[in-house]
């Protein structure tokens, strides 16, 4: 019995070892170096700025009105994800906001509301003194977190909604099709439809509404298309210089869907420069920088970053990709 347990623990203590190596060993991702941004000397001095936090966190400003995307820092781990409660730690999101240069903001603005999107949206709203703009589901989740309602927009997809010299525009679209129908099941297509009052299960923060963001501005306009889903021409009439595109996913779909996401989101919106998102592993803490996903994720869900970002590239020969680094404030006008 005893070289039994003897076996047995050292058998468990392999398992755990083989995990963990997969979970952390990242695949070479060669795009990201072929596309890396470099600041090419054109700015021609005009005020408005990005700046990317990972995820599909996008920070736009002009130096008077500052939108944010998502604002999600927290980034629970893997094992709090699968077996425990997640919730807001507002310490990391203070020091994510100091690290990013953020004190003020008009609006953050999730791009659905999942956890990893719209967790710590309000508390990021609430430090800042912004708008929370998003569907009802994200409004439940600010409610669970005792966010104002005075500081709550309710988005109506397709109708703009002015920051000073910002004009936005949430389109209401659709999220990337989980190809495991449980969690598809869960947590696609459904509103969340009470408070959340953390620590909850990931499994509680529902989709909502999917949007793709357009924010005009006078120096230009750009798109931040946060999960590789789309609805048909919804996009046709809008037309933009930089889309912020989220890859997850792309390299899981077949020829057909990616040809129909080709057409209706990169081809309606019609950039010059495509910029990926949601493309890093965001169980990893940003003050670890930006990883892919790990070789663990490929193997049993298909993820590959090198495939959907030759998917990208291969379909849009004639446009520019810029993968922009962390943390890094770059002028439009250098791009």
């Amino acid at each position: 019995m005893k070289r039994f347990l003897t076996f047995l623990s050292r058998g468990l203590l392999f398992l755990i070892a083989i995990a963990i190596i997969l979970i952390n060993y990242r695949p070479n991702v060669p795009q990201l170096g072929t596309f890396a941004y470099q600041l090419t000397g054109h700015d021609t001095g005009g005020r408005l700025q990005i700046q990317f936090i990972g995820n599909t966190n996008v920070l736009v400003t002009d130096g008077d009105h500052t939108i944010l995307t998502d604002g999600f820092f927290t980034r629970p781990s893997l094992i709090q994800f699968l077996w425990g409660e997640i919730e807001p730690n507002v310490d990391v999101i203070k020091q994510g906001l100091k690290q990013a240069g953020i004190e003020k903001l008009d609006a953050v603005i999730p791009v659905h509301s999942h956890f990893d999107h719209a967790m710590d949206s309000p508390i990021v709203a609430q430090m800042t003194r912004a708008k929370l703009v998003g569907s009802e589901s994200t409004m439940n989740i600010g409610r669970g977190l005792g966010f104002p309602e005075e500081q709550m927009i309710v988005a109506e997809s397709g109708v703009p909604i002015e920051f000073g010299s910002m004009k936005v525009t949430l389109i209401e679209g659709k999220h990337w099709p989980y190809p495991d129908e449980a969690m598809a099941e869960k947590l696609l297509n459904q509103e969340i439809t009470r408070p959340i009052i953390p620590p909850a299960s990931a499994m509680d923060y529902k989709e909502g509404a999917s949007y793709t963001i357009i924010i005009e501005h006078e120096e230009g306009t750009m798109a931040i298309h946060g999960s590789a889903g789309y609805i048909p021409n919804i996009l046709d009439e809008y037309d933009v210089d930089i889309l912020f595109l989220g890859v997850a996913g792309l390299e899981t779909m077949d020829d057909s869907f990616n040809a129909d996401f080709q057409t209706h989101v990169t081809g309606a919106l019609n950039p010059e420069l495509i910029v990926p998102i949601h493309w890093d592993d965001f169980f990893v803490p940003l003050k670890r920088g930006l990883k892919s996903r790990g070789l663990l994720e490929k193997m049993l869900q298909g993820m590959d970053l090198e495939t959907s970002l030759k998917i990208v590239e291969e379909n849009n020969p004639n446009r520019k990709l810029a993968v922009i680094p962390l943390w890094k404030t770059i002028p439009v006008s250098s791009l």
